[in-house]
């Protein structure tokens, strides 16, 4: 076509207006899907500098957590924080969204959780719910949900006391990451951003991050929640592979 202006494909496609390419990228969901488009549209370098570019790109790789919080008891949601009740008890908070696809990683930071058994974090099947005064495991939870516990670095799931993944504690930041591209679907842990030895294969199709915390007034805080182009995870020496739904044994 010789005169691609007439007919409105010149930086477009036809008939559908001028910024029609920044449509289409902002329909995408996942960050993989955006990178191909990118890699095979002739016009980035004007995507690039247009001001939506940036805001869509942030909207397609950023989540914004939302805490489930089922009873007032529990505690209360602050932005990207989440603050105990004064009571001293288990709190459990699973985090939507439900994720089914792609790679998501979230980060949390703990605050004034006080003691060494009083942080966890994991990852629970979509079905779970977690009433006040609940730990990850409780009522019927046990075999839906993964446990990273902060005390000796044990990581739970029908089979409690794994070791070999590092403790944790306040102010460190706590990353859980699944891989829902794999066969089978995989969930790592990080601290400080160092992977840890200990991972599991074969989680559910749909799950929700959570986090625990026990302390009167404590709490802890979404730093990051975001979706990956690739998996962070590279190995690690001596890394074990726990299989969901399995009996696990330390080595």
């Amino acid at each position: 076509m010789d005169h691609a202006n007439e007919y409105n494909v010149d930086g477009s496609l036809l008939g559908l207006g001028e910024y029609i390419l920044l449509e289409i990228l902002n329909e995408m969901k996942l960050p993989q899907d955006a990178q191909q488009f990118l890699a095979v549209c002739r016009k980035i370098h004007q995507l690039q500098t247009h001001p939506r570019f940036a805001k869509i790109i942030q909207s397609i790789t950023q989540i914004t957590p939302a805490f489930v919080i089922k009873e007032e008891r529990q505690g209360r949601a602050e932005g990207n924080q989440f603050l105990h009740s004064d009571e001293n008890q288990y709190c459990t908070i699973a985090i939507d969204p439900v994720i089914k696809e792609g790679i998501v990683r979230i980060e949390i930071v703990f605050e004034n959780t006080i003691g060494r058994w009083h942080r966890i974090i994991g990852i629970a099947d979509e079905s779970c719910s977690f009433a006040a005064g609940d730990r990850p495991q409780d009522n019927g939870n046990e075999e839906k949900t993964v446990r990273y516990w902060s005390y000796i670095g044990t990581i739970e799931h029908i089979t409690k006391w794994i070791e070999g993944n590092d403790e944790y504690v306040d102010g460190e930041r706590i990353a859980v990451e699944v891989d829902m591209t794999t066969s089978p679907r995989r969930v790592t842990f990080f601290v400080d951003d160092i992977e840890q030895q200990n991972s599991v294969i074969g989680i559910p199709e749909a799950i929700r991050f959570l986090a625990s915390i026990q302390t009167p007034s404590s709490s802890f805080t979404v730093i990051k929640f975001e979706r990956l182009i690739k998996s962070s995870a590279q190995g690690v020496v001596e890394s074990e592979v726990f299989e969901w739904g399995k009996e696990w044994k330390n080595k």
